[in-house]
């Protein structure tokens, strides 16, 4: 038969009907919305597919063997019953669409780092707690949802920050604080909607609404304060945790104006990461003199200049504000970070009516345990 595209979904089929070998040149063939339970090898057999639908279906593996659909361009298996993924996806080059959503996996295999030609990854309504930052080798992804992952943390600046992505969605996770490094091109972003986030950094500002105010209240950091960067705003007196690998951070303005040596070699590192991934060079990381150079190395950039037509890539060092919009009844926080005090005095010039700033400082250790009791004796009255 003819025919390089087959219907076959909602008709509670239980396996994979063997008549699809009938079919010559079979390209596409939605089996949605059955009761299939596994992916027969003679399946695989079908290289001519380019496009497998097969979400809503009862699948608790997916074939080692499926790196043999050489020309597969989408695969759907989300809301199935998956626990892990193969590695042999990564073998899946042509690979643009990928959707997983919906089952239940806790770790994406790093081998996904050699899909270059993938466009499109959804990895919702999952148990993911971390993102492998091998994904940022996927440089073609331009839609990216981790949405619904409700023990995800952190969301990698290298990933935030791949040079096509368009869409993110992250909404409903567990996140700290959301990436100051965003790509250029984001057009789409879905991502307010985490209750330990209580600052917003001003790249999210053309995207965030006052209605994101009546989200569910905020709850704590669930972490450990020490080892991070934090700061205190003196209005309210939060607590904000700055982007890891944060080392130093100057006020606006400042008497001080230094780009730091060490960040231009950060720099020039990620500018040899676009030919090969820095982070896994082990013989590069066991020529280093200090042990938190690797993490440096591996986050890459931390946040981009909040100056529009600078957008320059920060790393340890920048100069940062905390603001808030005037004559709104919106409490929000917004965050900027600059590379030099010139884009920052700028930035400031050309939005000082819309925004004041918000006096803050660097906690210390003494800060955080102070901060530790409070908590402690408020949590007491409470239940008293």
């Amino acid at each position: 038969m003819n025919k390089t595209i087959l219907h076959w979904s909602y008709l509670n089929f239980k396996d994979v009907p063997m008549d699809l070998f009938l079919y010559e040149d079979l390209e596409e063939v939605y089996l949605k919305e059955n009761y299939i339970s596994a992916i027969p090898k003679w399946l695989l057999n079908i290289t001519t597919l380019k496009f497998i639908h097969l979400a809503g279906n009862n699948l608790s593996e997916l074939p080692v063997d499926i790196y043999m659909l050489e020309n597969l361009e989408f695969l759907d298996v989300s809301n199935n019953e998956l626990r892990e993924l193969p590695k042999t996806l990564g073998l899946l080059l042509r690979l643009q669409q990928l959707n997983v959503s919906g089952n239940q996996l806790t770790e994406l295999p790093v081998e996904l780092n050699t899909l270059r030609n993938l466009e499109q990854l959804n990895i919702a309504k999952n148990q993911f707690r971390r993102l492998p930052i091998q994904l940022s080798e996927c440089v073609r992804l331009n839609e990216l949802n981790v949405s619904d992952n409700e023990a995800l943390l952190h969301l990698p600046e290298r990933i935030a920050n791949l040079p096509m992505l368009q869409s993110l969605h992250a909404d409903r996770c567990a996140l700290i604080y959301l990436p100051a490094a965003l790509s250029k091109f984001m057009n789409h972003v879905r991502i307010f909607h985490n209750t330990s986030v209580n600052y917003i950094p001003m790249i999210y500002e053309r995207f965030y609404q006052n209605f994101y105010d009546n989200r569910q209240k905020v709850t704590p950091i669930p972490i450990a304060k020490k080892g991070f960067f934090w700061v205190r705003e003196l209005e309210t007196n939060k607590l904000l945790l700055l982007p890891v690998g944060t080392r130093k951070i100057y006020a606006v303005p400042s008497a001080e104006n230094q780009v730091t040596l060490y960040d231009d070699c950060l720099h020039a590192l990620q500018t040899l990461n676009r030919h090969v991934p820095v982070y896994e060079n082990a013989a590069l990381h066991r020529m280093l003199p200090e042990p938190y150079m690797s993490g440096h190395i591996n986050n890459g950039p931390i946040a981009r200049c909040t100056t529009t037509n600078c957008s320059s890539c920060l790393y340890t060092t920048y100069y940062f504000m905390v603001v808030k919009r005037r004559g709104s009844a919106s409490k929000q926080l917004f965050t900027c970070n600059f590379c030099t005090q010139y884009c920052a005095l700028q930035w400031l010039s050309g939005n000082m009516k819309k925004y004041y700033q918000v006096d803050w400082k660097v906690c210390d250790d003494d800060d955080l345990d102070d901060d530790d009791d409070n908590n402690g004796d408020n949590d007491k009255t409470r239940q008293s």
